[in-house]
C-alpha cells in the first residue's frame, strides 16, 4: 500500500498553530515573570514598611529624659529636638535620647542610654545614632538607611490637653508621637507611639526639710505641765 505524506498546506498550517502556541506560551510566562516581580517589589515595601513601624516603636516607646551636650560642652535645652530640617533632613527631623540599648554585664565601654534620630537625605529615610550620648568626642553618627523613595516625613506630638501639636518646644516628653510617612506613587501612611511623658512640664513637690514633719501647734496654746 503506497504511503501518502503532508502536503505543503498541511505543513504550513501545522507550523502556523505551532508559532500561535509559542507565542501564547511566551506571553503566559511574560504575565507571569511581571507579575511575580510586582508581588515581590509590593511584599518588600510592606516588610520595609514593617521594620521601619518597628524600630520607630521600639525607639520612641523607650524615649526618656537626659539633657545632651554638644561638641562645645553646652547642653541642649530640650529633650526631644523636631523640626523642618533637624539633622539635615530634607523634610522634618528628630533627634532624643532612648533607654534600653542592652549592654550585657556592661561588656561593652557604653551604658543603655542611645542618641537616637529619624531623617531623610536623597529620599531615603535613615535611623541615626552615636555610641556615647553627648558629642563631645567629635565622632560621626552611625547610619542606617531603612526605607527608600520618601516623598514626605512630618511628626506631631500630643500633649497633655489630647491636642496635636507640629511643633514641640516643652522642656518635656510629649504622650505621643505621630509619624506621617509618604513613599512616591504611594498614599500618606500615619503611625502613633506611645511615649513614656505625660506631654507637660512636671513641678517636683515640696517636701519638708530633712523629712521632718511642719510643726502644726499653735503657739498660742500652752501644753501641760
Amino acid at each position: 500500500m503506497k504511503q501518502r505524506g503532508f502536503t505543503l498546506l498541511e505543513v504550513m498550517v501545522a507550523l502556523g498553530i505551532l508559532a500561535f502556541v509559542i507565542i501564547a506560551t511566551h506571553q503566559i510566562l511574560e504575565t507571569t515573570t511581571r507579575s511575580k516581580d510586582a508581588s515581590d517589589e509590593k511584599i518588600a515595601e510592606l516588610n520595609g514598611l514593617q521594620t521601619t513601624f518597628r524600630l520607630m516603636d521600639q525607639d520612641f516607646s523607650q524615649m526618656t529624659k537626659r539633657a545632651v551636650r554638644n561638641e562645645a560642652g553646652d547642653v541642649q535645652e530640650l529633650y526631644l529636638l523636631a523640626g523642618r530640617y533637624v539633622l539635615e533632613s530634607q523634610y522634618h527631623g528628630i533627634a532624643f535620647v532612648r533607654d534600653g540599648w542592652v549592654n550585657p554585664i556592661n561588656l561593652l565601654p557604653r551604658s543603655e542610654l542611645q542618641a537616637v534620630g529619624y531623617r531623610v537625605i536623597d529620599d531615603n529615610l535613615e535611623r541615626v545614632y552615636r555610641v556615647y550620648v553627648d558629642q563631645l568626642d567629635n565622632t560621626e553618627p552611625r547610619v542606617q538607611v531603612i526605607l527608600k523613595g520618601i516623598e514626605e516625613l512630618k511628626f506631631e506630638f500630643l500633649d497633655d490637653k489630647n491636642k496635636w501639636l507640629e511643633q514641640w518646644d516643652i522642656k518635656a516628653l510629649p504622650k505621643a508621637v505621630a509619624v506621617t510617612l509618604q513613599q512616591v506613587d504611594a498614599k500618606p501612611i500615619r503611625r502613633v507611639f506611645l511615649v513614656p511623658g505625660q506631654g507637660k512640664v512636671i513641678t517636683p513637690t515640696s517636701t519638708a526639710t530633712n523629712g521632718s514633719t511642719p510643726n502644726t501647734t499653735n503657739k498660742n496654746s500652752r501644753g501641760t505641765p
